[in-house]
């Protein structure tokens, strides 16, 4: 039995071998290149785009939301006002046109196409047109129907799958944006120059959806810090400033860059640094869904807020003199 297994095993090894030859000619970036492509809409896969790819924001372009539109090219004469929308499947396909206003005027050289992200993908054609009126639209090529619009990366036809960036010139991020296919999907991260965290919001599908957090600026230092000096002598009254000095040592030339920063952060609040939560938000497909609570720079809660799916069920205040 083991034997059995050993030479299968040997020949799927082979055979894979042969594959990646064949496909690929041997060649590592081929099978990179194609790897992107065909990961590229997956948020699971490893070495994904959107696992990888991490680019800056200066060539990031957007794509308007999807919507048909119809012209006349009658030289003489032209039609206007007509306006159809798509009736769509759950995995955004078009099952049909609805003609929601026929319009007037039009001549029976009409041309309807797609405007917006990937609208070349469509293919529509006019079938009817009574009295001036468009009557019915016919789909003659499908493809995904946008109802947001999309981002690219700078001349690419695809949508963009990965993280765009924007930083300061020390080399800090000031923000962080995940996009699965043109669409806002993961996080979204801000920071102040010093990496101290300003916000981290939950997308999916381009919507909100899941928590956003807001904090204060201000380090909150931990009770049972004991002030060190630094090796002029000078005393460092706070854990911050402390380990601002510890990063200038451990980082050299690359202090103040965004793996410094972070590494501050982090180790802030390992040793009982924080920053106060200034609003706690939950959202559900772009709707306000749970609890949403502010705070004070202290740390008090200043209101309390529950929703359900956009609406508001409950509010209280915990400012004293507001109640």
């Amino acid at each position: 039995m083991k034997k059995v297994l050993l030479a299968m095993s040997f020949v799927l090894v082979l055979t894979m071998s042969f594959g990646y030859v064949i496909l690929f000619d041997g060649k590592f970036n081929n099978f990179s290149s194609w790897w992107s492509i065909w990961s590229r809409n997956s948020q699971s896969l490893p070495f994904s785009p959107y696992k990888i790819r991490r680019e800056d924001s200066a060539k990031l372009r957007f794509e308007e939301a999807n919507k048909i539109v119809f012209q006349d090219l009658h030289l003489f004469w032209k039609g206007s006002g007509a306006v159809a929308f798509p009736e769509l499947t759950k995995d955004g396909k078009i099952v049909s046109i609805m003609i929601k206003t026929g319009g007037s005027g039009y001549s029976d050289q009409v041309k309807v196409y797609v405007e917006g992200a990937n609208g070349e993908d469509f293919k529509l054609d006019v079938s009817e047109v009574s009295k001036g009126r468009i009557k019915e639209v016919v789909v003659l090529q499908n493809a995904v129907w946008n109802k947001i619009p999309l981002a690219f990366y700078g001349d690419e036809e695809l949508p963009f799958s990965g993280t765009i960036e924007k930083r300061f010139p020390s080399g800090q991020i000031i923000q962080e944006w995940q996009y699965l296919t043109g669409k806002l999907h993961g996080k979204s991260l801000r920071y102040q120059e010093k990496g101290i965290p300003v916000f981290s919001k939950d997308y999916k599908d381009g919507m909100k959806h899941g928590t956003h957090i807001y904090w204060f600026q201000d380090p909150i230092e931990p009770e049972d810090y004991v002030p060190v000096k630094n090796d002029d002598g000078e005393i460092l009254p706070s854990l911050w400033l402390d380990l601002q000095r510890q990063a200038k040592e451990k980082f050299g030339n690359r202090y103040g860059g965004h793996e410094s920063n972070q590494w501050v952060v982090k180790k802030y609040r390992l040793d009982g640094g924080s920053f106060h939560v200034k609003l706690l938000e939950h959202w559900v497909k772009n709707r306000k869904h749970g609890l949403f609570e502010g705070y004070d720079r202290y740390g008090n809660k200043t209101f309390t807020d529950d929703y359900n799916l956009g609406l508001r069920i409950k509010h209280k205040t915990h400012d004293k003199k507001k109640q």
